[in-house]
């Protein structure tokens, strides 16, 4: 394995061309600097320059590869240091959760978690939730919340909780003789939820657009365009809920769920847990 003077020294010299201009660079003596190209062309088998008496110094094709590469181990291992040296959190914890929780949830939760936990930092990933799961299972994410996916390992709770209809400020969906639905394109259960209430209610409704992304999703419901179906704690200005007041029927409930990664520690995100709870439950 290439140590990191080394390839200091490579790339320095990919730069000079001259061993002696990167010994000066360096602070070395030239004998050093030579050495350290042998070295690197020894492990890999492969001239790195071309060099003769009387020829000025060049990278070989393959030098020019490696250099490439040289460059970027160099980088990673500054921005390793770095990050190390200056981080003030003496753990992390990595929350993986859907896009409109991590925006409707999560700005409500953080502030308090931490003024409670101001040493422990948190990454959050988002994404639908049957590929939270597998998150979860591969260590992306040390604890989610997401819509239920079934009492598998892991789940420490599940919360009922009211779906309603979201849409944007000033639509009227009491003047649409058919209700324009928005859905991600896997939201099946909230599309079935939602016309089995409209059914039962005696109204009709059709989709009128479907998203593979939530951020589209999100556009084209703010644009007033078509109500979506959301669960109720993760309504959050600008979208607004509609409920009989506009002519819609009630929606059954969801569940929110809660799971865990056997690879951490309880006691390292119960604070989170708790406070997520009590926002759900809300």
């Amino acid at each position: 394995m290439p140590d990191l003077n080394s390839l200091e020294s490579l790339v320095v010299t990919a730069e000079t061309l001259s061993f002696t201009e990167t010994a000066e660079r360096r602070n070395t003596v030239q004998s050093a600097v030579s050495a350290h190209i042998r070295k690197l062309e020894t492990e890999i088998g492969k001239p790195l320059f071309e060099r003769g008496r009387g020829q000025q110094m060049s990278l070989t094709p393959d030098g020019r590869v490696f250099v490439a590469y040289a460059r970027r181990i160099l980088s990673l291992t500054d921005e390793a240091v770095t990050t190390v040296k200056n981080t003030r959190f003496r753990s992390t914890i990595k929350l993986g959760t859907t896009v409109s929780l991590a925006q409707s949830v999560l700005p409500r939760v953080l502030p308090r978690f931490s003024r409670q936990e101001p040493d422990v930092q948190i990454h959050i990933a988002c994404d639908r939730s049957n590929a939270l799961l597998q998150r979860l299972d591969s260590g992306e994410a040390d604890i989610v919340l997401m819509h239920d996916q079934g009492k598998t390992p892991g789940r420490l709770f599940a919360e009922s909780t009211p779906l309603v209809w979201a849409g944007a400020r000033g639509f009227m969906p009491e003047e649409w003789p058919e209700v324009p639905l928005a859905f991600l394109t896997d939201g099946r259960d909230l599309r079935r939820q939602a016309f089995e209430a409209l059914d039962r209610a005696g109204r009709a409704g059709f989709i009128a657009h479907q998203s593979v992304d939530p951020t589209g999703l999100r556009s084209f419901v703010l644009a007033g365009l078509a109500l979506t179906v959301m669960a109720a704690p993760a309504i959050a200005p600008p979208l607004q809920t509609f409920g009989s007041d506009h002519g819609l029927p009630t929606l059954a409930p969801s569940v929110l769920s809660f799971y865990r990664s056997s690879r951490i520690p309880d006691n390292e995100t119960d604070t989170l847990v708790q406070l997520l709870s009590e926002e759900i439950r809300r």
